[in-house]
């Protein structure tokens, strides 16, 4: 490892202490788990495409649903799900949406909550450091040196585990689709596309063709106008997400029905958020309705209608990156 500096070497041995420290968390929190009564449990695991079968944007994709016990196995399995099994594609997160109810002391409640915040304290201790290991190949190889098949995305993302207060109604799974639309200056554009140079040449391109090829697309866009409107437009995976629905008390839903009879607007509380691994309900006061994720269509999807906004040429300013110029159109850019 002589080819790092010392800060990159830091890094990666704090990474590993507190990748450690949440191996240890994680185990003590799957002990305190398999002292609850399960009284409800549903889990869906999404299939991963194995290696070299990759497409970037599946036209179907249908959940399996494990209830009950093995609902319960898979929570626990997602908890320290971080590494490749060698058989899929690693560019494919594992996603296990679903949710389970867990009855228990008081106590044990009380570490279940704290054993989920010492987790995800580390794991944002983790994330906030990865960045000092340097360009995304040192990145890469760090994390995998000490790490083989390490999914760093598996790695860092939060638990949730949801305590009785506030009191919730129901919890219901949904497909998020989603387009990432950033406004881009032509600065920023050109810096994109040099980036490009830290990453390996195509197969059909050797470095010193590979290294031409970005500059001369570096220097055609640097051509552009400086007052030019860009975006760089990219279609994000599908992924499961949940609404968490609160319990609304008999005077909080008739302050609401005034609203609505007033204003046309009933303010439901509901908190949408990703669903990559399964939630943790705690001695919930009364029945919470867990509905199950359905199966993603992408004909469908495409129906729905699509929110106005700026229009953008069809191709981008350079094969290197996604990133559009605005033709015409009216909408807020972002």
């Amino acid at each position: 490892m002589s080819q790092y500096n010392a800060a990159q070497l830091a890094a990666i041995n704090d990474i590993n202490e507190r990748i450690e420290a949440l191996e240890g968390v994680c185990a003590d929190l799957k002990s305190d788990l398999r002292q609850c009564d399960i009284s409800q449990a549903k889990v869906s695991c999404l299939p991963r495409p194995k290696k070299g079968q990759e497409t970037e944007l599946p036209e179907r994709i249908e959940p399996e649903l494990f209830t009950g016990t093995e609902a319960f196995d898979r929570l626990l399995f997602a908890l320290t799900d971080w590494y490749g099994d060698g058989e899929h594609s690693t560019k494919f997160v594992a996603r296990t949406p679903g949710a389970i109810v867990a009855q228990c002391e008081n106590e044990l409640a009380a570490m279940i909550q704290r054993r989920v915040a010492q987790a995800n304290t580390l794991k944002d201790q983790i994330k906030e450091r990865i960045p000092k290991l340097g360009t995304r190949n040192d990145r890469f190889e760090l994390l995998h040196a000490h790490h083989p098949m390490l999914v760093t995305l598996q790695l860092v993302r939060q638990f949730t585990v949801l305590p009785p207060e506030p009191v919730l109604q129901s919890l219901s799974f949904t497909w998020g689709v989603k387009t990432q639309i950033l406004k881009v200056s032509v600065d920023e554009a050109v810096e994109r596309i040099k980036q490009r140079l830290t990453e390996s040449p195509p197969d059909t391109m050797d470095k010193a063709q590979w290294e031409w090829n970005v500059a001369k697309e570096m220097n055609r866009v640097k051509s552009l106008p400086a007052h030019t409107e860009l975006r760089q437009r990219r279609e994000l995976l599908v992924r499961p997400m949940v609404n968490i629905r609160r319990h609304l008390s008999p005077a909080e839903r008739d302050a609401r029905r005034q609203k609505w009879q007033k204003e046309k607007k009933f303010d439901q509380p509901v908190t949408l958020r990703e669903a990559h691994t399964p939630l943790i309900l705690l001695n919930p006061t009364i029945p919470v309705k867990i509905g199950t994720l359905g199966v993603y269509d992408a004909n469908a999807a495409s129906k729905r209608a699509k929110r106005a906004g700026r229009k953008t040429s069809e191709e981008p300013i350079s094969p290197l990156v996604p990133i559009y110029p605005v033709i015409s159109g009216t909408g807020p850019g972002k």
